[in-house]
C-alpha cells in the first residue's frame, strides 16, 4: 500500500511531504461576504477604526481559508480519504495581506497518528504574499482523516 496523500493507502500523507498551492488574491467581494457571514459586520456596524486599513484582509478570513485552498491543492489527489477539522496548535498572522494582495499556499506535514480507524495529520499552513520574504500567516492545523465508507458502514451497523 501507498504511503501518498489520497491514495487510499495506509495513511493519508507522509510526513515532510509540502503541497503547495496555487497563488489566489482575496478580493473586496470575498472581504465583504466574509464580514456578513461571520457577522463582523454587525459586530462593528459604524465600520472600523480609521487606523484600520480599509484594504486589509482579516486574519480570521485567511486562516477559515486553510481548508478549501488544500483541497485545492490536492485536486484529484484526495483520494479514499475523507478528513474533519480536528483542531489548532498554533497559529501566527505575522505579515498584513491586502485585498489583490497574491497569496501563496504551502502546506508541509509535520506528523501522522493513528486515531479509531483512521489518522490525525498534522500539517504547517503558510500563507505567503508572492515575492515577500516574510509569510502572512502560519497555522499549525491538525485534522481527522477517515477512509471513505467507514462513517457509513458504522451507520448502518
Amino acid at each position: 500500500m501507498s504511503n501518498e496523500p489520497g491514495s487510499g493507502g495506509s495513511s493519508p500523507a507522509v510526513i515532510g511531504e509540502v503541497i503547495t498551492g496555487e497563488p489566489f488574491v482575496v478580493t473586496r467581494i470575498d472581504v465583504e461576504r466574509f464580514e456578513s457571514g461571520t457577522w463582523v459586520d454587525r459586530a462593528y456596524p459604524e465600520g472600523d477604526i480609521p487606523e484600520f486599513p480599509v484594504d486589509l484582509v482579516e486574519g480570521f478570513h485567511l486562516l477559515a481559508l486553510v481548508d478549501p485552498v488544500l483541497q485545492f491543492a490536492l485536486g484529484d489527489k484526495r483520494g479514499q480519504m475523507w478528513g474533519l477539522n480536528y483542531g489548532l496548535d498554533k497559529v501566527r498572522f505575522v505579515s498584513q495581506v491586502h485585498i489583490g494582495d497574491s497569496i501563496l499556499p504551502t502546506f508541509e506535514t509535520l506528523a501522522i497518528e493513528p486515531k479509531d480507524g483512521g489518522f490525525k495529520v498534522l500539517r504547517r499552513c503558510t500563507f505567503t504574499i508572492v515575492g515577500a520574504e516574510r509569510p502572512a500567516m502560519v497555522a499549525d492545523w491538525w485534522g481527522y482523516q477517515l477512509p471513505r465508507g467507514v462513517v457509513e458502514s458504522s451507520r448502518r451497523s
